[in-house]
């Protein structure tokens, strides 16, 4: 399994024939070998970075999210995705689904972030 990044910060690279592609982001074209802190700082506040994948035959709770970075496709480790999705808060109806303008549905982030902003926002309710 390859992978980059160092220390806890490895992100895993995605094999593409396993996936079908709900919706396309950019590459990220940048030095090799590249620098997290400086990648996250890059790709902050800015979806358009997201790659959407999704297995054949399964539902839409198991899309995953996907950065390319060199032409390659990686998992954006927790810390990335943080920095990514930061400008997204949860409201009190706050649907982790939007259609897309061709009727696919894609996640509007990663099921294990809201899953992990959930756990926040249940913390701080007074």
């Amino acid at each position: 399994m390859a992978t980059c990044g160092a220390g806890r910060r490895r992100m895993k690279v995605v094999n593409v024939e396993e996936f079908n592609v709900v919706k396309a982001g950019r590459d990220l074209v940048t030095s090799d070998p590249f620098d997290m802190q400086s990648v996250a700082t890059l790709m902050e506040k800015n979806e358009s970075y997201i790659f959407w994948l999704q297995r054949p035959q399964a539902d839409i709770q198991s899309q995953v999210a996907a950065v390319k970075i060199n032409g390659t496709l990686y998992n954006p480790n927790m810390k990335l995705e943080k920095a990514i999705f930061r400008h997204i808060r949860l409201t009190k109806n706050f649907c982790n689904v939007e259609v897309l303008p061709d009727g696919t549905k894609k996640l509007r982030i990663p099921l294990r972030l809201f899953n992990e902003k959930l756990r926040t926002s249940n913390r701080f309710e007074v």
